[in-house]
């Protein structure tokens, strides 16, 4: 009866035993998964980091050609040399919104190459501007104002209906230039006081100004 009477107190404490082997070998691979997991996501963050900066020393050199490029053709405002200087600025408008989805939107890199891709924007608009009053071009010359800021929200589902806009008629029937109303930045503010521009978002179209949010129908009214 003594030796059974051991044998039954001692059995718990094999159990409590085994029961804190099992919780051990789970923490420890737990520690494991998110060391490893750690690991993975600093690399995938240093190589996202590596590509976000070589885009943006591309970007660069993208946009510095297009501004000479633009300069070259104000002498020459209907040659047809001038098209794929438009699909060059799509291009990088999209490499832009990719680098404030990756970086943030009030990014220091993000927003100096957003100053100087705006420059290149109001210089080719002024292009167009200019081509469609000697050459005969007949499209609709598109601002848009902005904000990350003030009416976030309203701005983002204008620039939806404006993108949409774009892909239905293409870039040989209407030409969006877009300006974020935040950007430090003397040209803006110049276009925001010669345009009168008060809230955002605010569109210009070929001169019209229409402020607060539009929805496609509204818009589609305005184009030529």
């Amino acid at each position: 009866m003594v030796e059974v009477g051991k044998i039954k107190r001692e059995f718990p404490k094999a159990e409590k035993h085994y029961d804190f082997n099992k919780y051990v070998a789970a923490f420890s691979i737990a520690t494991l998964m998110f060391i490893l997991g750690l690991t993975f996501g600093i690399y995938l963050m240093n190589e996202k980091v590596s590509a976000i900066n070589e885009m943006q020393d591309s970007l660069k050199l993208e946009v510095m050609s297009i501004e000479l490029q633009n300069i070259l053709f104000q002498d020459n405002p209907c040659s047809d040399s001038v098209i794929p200087l438009e699909e060059k600025l799509e291009d990088i408008t999209s490499r832009i919104t990719f680098m404030e989805n990756s970086l943030g939107k009030e990014n220091k890199q993000v927003l100096e190459i957003k100053k100087y891709y705006s420059l290149i924007e109001v210089n080719h608009y002024l292009l167009m501007k200019n081509r469609k009053e000697k050459c005969g071009s007949d499209y609709n010359l598109v601002l848009f104002f902005y904000s990350n800021k003030d009416n976030e929200l309203e701005s983002e589902k204008q620039g939806y209906v404006l993108s949409n806009l774009k892909t239905k008629y293409t870039s040989d029937k209407i030409k969006i230039y877009s300006f974020d109303t935040g950007l430090d930045l003397d040209m803006i503010r110049t276009l925001i006081y010669f345009y009168n521009v008060t809230t955002a978002p605010t569109v210009i179209i070929n001169e019209e100004k229409i402020e607060g949010f539009q929805d496609k129908e509204e818009v589609e009214k305005l184009i030529a």
